[in-house]
């Protein structure tokens, strides 16, 4: 990978009428505090929210319906987002590379070619997503609906999602860098919902061990405490907004709630065997994870620790983050299992056809889940998580509000 010279980082922010200048930087031809964005920044997004929500329908389908197809409607949604981001990334990526008239101030080579360093990112993932469909269709054709959600098609089809997202995260980032006005109030914006699809995709990945009745378990804790806090010190110190991190976690509980509340709505019915729970119409997921609360209190305490080392900041922001989500979530997964969750809002009551009676969830039990380590050593094991968690966390936020290209 070979750098394009850097330039001076005045033009790089000044205003622009020519096209060349205004459209890679996100403009649509007008100056760069206009507030407008290139086609090619929504489709972006747009292949982001089609993949995660292709991913979050096709969870529902395969819980309400079972795999009667691969063309199945969640498939295909999937698999369009992974088309959208090749599409606005080959794009960028060729206009840049072939026409003479683009400016390549801002762009890293590779291969001979020049684009944003999301681009490529995001352009690889795109690539391995629609790699994984063939091995997906193989695998279910040899044995059936997948027992683990990450069978190796999924994990292909994971790190090809996380490529998209991060991606787009990356290209974002370099674009509202150099913005400014309300072009860079949008492209932050974009840049905070990219950062809780982002959280969604992890969380989403990592279902098995965060349902509800896991919710008493330290592995639980250890495993939100691995992501989260990365998801929402990188992306909202990045964003340059006081309360990046509180944004990130509503929008990702806001997607979450119309997901619960929604699928519900369209009819559905199991075509694969055995049955053991009636259903009728789509199983939405559970109810969305109370992060809005520990992202709150990162946001209201980094600026008291400013002038801290780094670790010495992580370590305190990481004993917010994990302490307020106890003390949040345990009750309220308390609640989630007793009949008063069991309605439209909270959701309890849903389950997939293939949910067992025997099983904690159905029988509205916590389960067993921290095996010979036992509560208080997972939960420690989640303290050291979330420290690592937060560090990583601030040192991706210094990346990304450093990118340029």
């Amino acid at each position: 990978m070979q750098p394009a010279p850097s330039l001076p980082r005045a033009p790089a922010v000044a205003s622009s009428d020519s096209p060349s200048n205004s459209s890679f930087i996100g403009g649509s031809g007008g100056p760069q505090g206009s507030g407008q964005v290139a086609w090619y920044v929504w489709v972006t997004v747009l292949a982001v929210a089609c993949a995660i929500f292709g991913v979050q329908w096709d969870i529902s389908w395969h819980r309400s319906i079972g795999r009667d197809t691969f063309w199945s409607p969640p498939h295909l949604l999937i698999y369009l987002g992974a088309v959208l981001a090749g599409l606005a990334c080959g794009y960028q990526i060729l206009t840049l590379s072939f026409d003479r008239r683009r400016d390549t101030a801002a762009t890293v080579r590779i291969w001979g070619l020049r684009g944003p360093l999301g681009a490529f990112i995001s352009a690889w993932g795109g690539i391995a997503m629609l790699a994984s469909a063939p091995f997906d269709n193989w695998w279910h054709n040899a044995y059936g609906l997948d027992v683990k959600i990450l069978s190796p098609p999924h994990s292909v089809l994971a790190l090809g999602l996380l490529g998209i997202e991060l991606g787009a995260l990356i290209f974002l980032a370099g674009l509202m860098n150099r913005a400014r006005g309300r072009t860079h109030e949008l492209l932050r914006l974009l840049f905070l919902a990219i950062g809780a699809m982002v959280l969604i995709g992890f969380l989403t990945f990592q279902m098995e061990l965060i349902r509800r009745s896991m919710q008493h378990s330290g592995q639980f804790y250890r495993v939100i405490a691995t992501c989260a806090p990365l998801v929402l010190c990188a992306v909202g110190r990045a964003s340059g907004h006081r309360l990046g991190a509180t944004i990130v976690a509503a929008i990702y509980t806001v997607e979450m709630l119309l997901i619960l509340w929604l699928f519900p709505l369209f009819p559905a019915t199991p075509k694969l065997g055995p049955v053991y729970h009636a259903v009728t119409h789509m199983v939405p997921p559970g109810f969305p994870l109370l992060l809005i609360f520990p992202a709150l209190g990162l946001d209201l305490l980094a600026p008291y620790l400013g002038g801290q080392p780094p670790w010495q900041k992580s370590v305190v922001l990481a004993a917010v983050f994990l302490g307020v989500f106890l003390a949040v979530q345990w009750p309220f997964s308390a609640f989630l299992l007793s009949p008063a969750a069991r309605n439209w809002f909270f959701g309890a009551h849903y389950f997939g056809f293939s949910t067992r009676p025997s099983w904690p969830e159905f029988r509205h039990v916590f389960a067993s889940a921290d095996g010979a380590l036992g509560f208080r050593s997972q939960l420690g094991l989640a303290g050291l998580a979330a420290l690592l968690s937060v560090r990583l966390g601030l040192g991706a936020a210094r990346f990304l509000r450093g990118v340029q290209r």
